[in-house]
């Protein structure tokens, strides 16, 4: 895979100076940027910092782009990242010593390429290569979205179903679809590095799924019976009629990426749209929920 970390990889350094007082403000809104930022503080000036690392300059400098609009959006006040190409080190090894073999659920096991692992009967596992730009399965927003996918394939409803990614990331809930049942799953990302990725991710797993750009606020989306949309809070609310015409009476939609302090706006605006909370999980500060479509078609 191309975005794997070795010797001879560029790594570029994004950051922003926050205040201590906005800091988890933008730490939570950043969440589910890929690679999540983090932050430090200089003791001795008392400088507040949120950062990230990449290995292209391209997506170093989407990276800073997307970190200073969101923190715009929060405080009302210009933000600027900066981006610096840091010098060469092991990053593999520093890297891969973040993650080890995940049991997300009893049956769901992500395991990183260079782990061992001996799986039990009918256990599911997720291979995955984690670059420092790739989705690995540790946050909990990806853990709630596959127990809810076990959950509606557990009730028997996985083979008929069709299943949208909606916001794919690195493919990694489309994945877990295929491999809990799901024969017909597509994933779709509006970032074009997103796309390639999920589509290298599946391979890996030895599966065919297609993955397109597409985005979340189109006015149109790709319709399925079952659509998850792992995606920011503020974009779910904005996309909740596009969402209401893409599921069928029926269907469902798994709705996550929402702090639990936004989730009773998310529910009010989608029961607005004819859906029905079937189930939510809260992990940490994280609620998600599986919604039922109700109505007539998923087209009225």
């Amino acid at each position: 895979m191309t975005d794997t970390i070795s010797d001879q990889t560029p790594v570029f350094r994004i950051r922003m100076a926050a205040e201590t007082a906005q800091l988890d403000a933008f730490l939570d809104a950043m969440a589910l940027l890929e690679p999540p930022p983090g932050s430090w503080q200089d003791v001795d000036t008392g400088e507040t910092w949120v950062e990230a690392f990449c290995t292209s300059q391209q997506e170093a400098d989407d990276f800073a782009l997307q970190m200073a609009r969101i923190a715009e959006t929060i405080d009302c006040k210009p933000h600027a990242a900066s981006v610096i190409q840091l010098e060469s080190a092991d990053w593999t090894e520093k890297w891969k010593s973040f993650f080890h073999v995940l049991h997300v659920t009893d049956r769901v096991t992500i395991r990183p390429v260079w782990e061992e692992y001996d799986a039990a009967p009918n256990e599911i596992v997720i291979d995955i290569e984690p670059g420092m730009s790739f989705g690995t399965g540790l946050h909990p927003t990806t853990q709630s979205c596959i127990r809810l996918l076990q959950d509606i394939a557990e009730h028997g409803e996985a083979q008929d179903r069709a299943v949208v990614d909606m916001g794919c990331g690195t493919g990694i809930l489309a994945i877990a679809a295929r491999k809990l049942g799901f024969e017909d799953v597509r994933g779709y990302d509006n970032d074009p590095a997103a796309v390639r990725i999920a589509r290298e991710n599946a391979h890996m797993n030895k599966l065919a799924i297609p993955f397109a750009e597409g985005d979340a606020l189109a006015s149109e989306l790709p319709h399925g019976d079952i659509i998850v949309a792992n995606i920011l809070a503020p974009i779910l609310l904005r996309a909740a009629k596009a969402f209401r015409l893409a599921v069928p009476a029926g269907g469902g939609i798994i709705l996550s990426g929402i702090l639990d302090s936004q989730y009773a706006d998310i529910k009010r605006v989608y029961e607005s749209q004819d859906f029905v909370e079937v189930k939510t999980i809260l992990s940490g500060e994280w609620r998600s929920g599986l919604f039922a479509r109700s109505g007539t078609t998923g087209g009225d």
